[in-house]
């Protein structure tokens, strides 16, 4: 009698797990066969097609930044061509085309009282230089960014020595455009103002130094470092092509006297140094000025000729 409530009570109870788990089959099945259908009905996104790269050309870009500047949007029209100048090879015709493009759109005046402005301030050179950096200022408050005005700021700050003014105007002016041989000559200046030897040897020499025909404005600089690291033959030989290139530049004399001292001081160097500064004319002192040294060592070497010691 056990014995068969026993299998009754067995036999149920694998019915009711058979059961339970049929049932849970079932609900399984469901939720998988509803997510199927859910994801199914999701609509999928279409792969997105291959950028085509840009068709612009050079030119595109150059037309580009000039629509820009008729805006007076100096920034944008900079970005732009700064950007295509680092996509081109140096020396290419693109690279010099985009170049030359930069320099015009961020040396431009925009409006005539910068102009004025900017004229005014010029004229108050070299005697008045406070006079000129206030009109300067005035000039790069009507049109800021204007790289004429911050290569003017940046010089005249340079002949007075104050450096770290120059320093901030040539910053300035490199972020707009950072290829323009002047730039990069001032950039040079102001190391040598800050009397920062190593970092301005290592720009001074490279072999890709882009001059574009300020090399006369680059070799004071290159001859003084030569002379700070006793390198007395190169700077001599630096010297004479100077002269070859240039016999009527003042600073070739200072700098063939300044050699000369190594052995024995060049008097002859030295008289044509005062003469041809006593005699610069305004005309003759502008197409110099980008030499914030020029004419400087007068003092200096008037007093080396008065000295009858150093008769030859």
């Amino acid at each position: 009698m056990e014995k068969s409530i026993k299998k009754r009570q067995n036999s149920r109870s694998r019915s009711n797990f058979a059961g339970r788990l049929k049932l849970t089959c079932l609900y399984l099945t469901a939720v998988l066969a509803c997510g199927a259908a859910v994801a199914t009905s999701r609509p999928t996104k279409a792969p997105k097609p291959p950028q085509k790269p840009s068709t612009e050309t050079y030119q595109d870009l150059i037309e580009k930044a000039q629509n820009l500047s008729l805006q007076k949007d100096r920034l944008q029209a900079s970005q732009i061509l700064v950007r295509a100048l680092a996509r081109e090879t140096k020396g290419s015709s693109a690279f010099k085309s985009l170049a030359q493009a930069l320099d015009e759109l961020m040396t431009t005046f925009y409006t005539e009282r910068a102009q004025s402005a900017f004229t005014a301030a010029e004229s108050n050179l070299p005697l008045k230089p406070r006079d000129a950096i206030e009109g300067f200022t005035e000039a790069l408050r009507l049109e800021d960014g204007n790289v004429t005005v911050l290569k003017a700021l940046a010089r005249t700050h340079l002949t007075l020595a104050e450096c770290d003014k120059a320093d901030g105007f040539v910053t300035k002016a490199e972020a707009l455009d950072p290829y323009a041989p002047e730039i990069l000559l001032l950039r040079l200046q102001v190391l040598d103002c800050s009397k920062a030897g190593e970092a301005l040897t290592a720009k001074l020499f490279p072999t890709d130094l882009a001059l574009n025909g300020l090399e006369n404005f680059f070799r004071g600089l290159q001859i003084k470092d030569l002379l700070r690291r006793t390198e007395d033959k190169r700077a001599k030989a630096l010297v004479s092509q100077w002269e070859a290139a240039d016999a009527s530049y003042p600073e070739v004399y200072y700098w063939k006297w300044m050699v000369s001292k190594t052995e024995t001081p060049d008097r002859t160097a030295a008289r044509k140094y005062v003469e041809l500064c006593q005699n610069l004319t305004p005309r003759k002192r502008k197409s110099y000025n980008l030499d914030v040294d020029l004419c400087k060592g007068k003092e200096t070497v008037d007093t080396f000729l008065k000295e009858p010691s150093h008769e030859n």
